[in-house]
């Protein structure tokens, strides 16, 4: 190689170096971009306030009237106990894989919910 080319390389290898110092120095001497401020949070609707509820004062225990219907002599305060049947079990079509199938069948021949249907005009 002719020595003219190796200065020229050495002196541009050199530039090359002053330059890329130069913008390290730069980019050292300005503060880190940061990211986009969020938008600032919607205030919560505030709920309005309730107003104070009286309680009713206690009534005096009222005679029936004469033509009120009194509750059957056999039933008083203590037997008012009010029981459910046994619930039924489920049947099995709509257990398991069976309620899968007949829901997968449903939806292909009603098609989708009408929630999700397109609006008819």
């Amino acid at each position: 190689m002719e020595p003219a080319l190796i200065v020229k390389l050495l002196l541009a290898a050199g530039g090359f170096a002053a330059w890329a110092y130069g913008q390290m120095q730069g980019k050292a001497g300005q503060p880190a971009p940061t990211a986009m401020a969020a938008p600032p949070p919607i205030p919560r609707r505030a709920r309005k306030p309730r107003s104070a509820a009286t309680k009713p004062a206690p009534k005096a225990v009222e005679e029936p009237a004469a033509g009120a219907a009194l509750p059957p002599p056999h039933l008083d305060g203590t037997n008012l106990v009010v029981t459910r049947p046994a619930r039924a079990p489920a049947r099995a079509q709509f257990r398991g894989t069976a309620a899968l199938r007949q829901a997968m069948v449903a939806r292909e021949v009603l098609g989708p919910p009408l929630c999700l249907r397109p609006p008819r005009f």
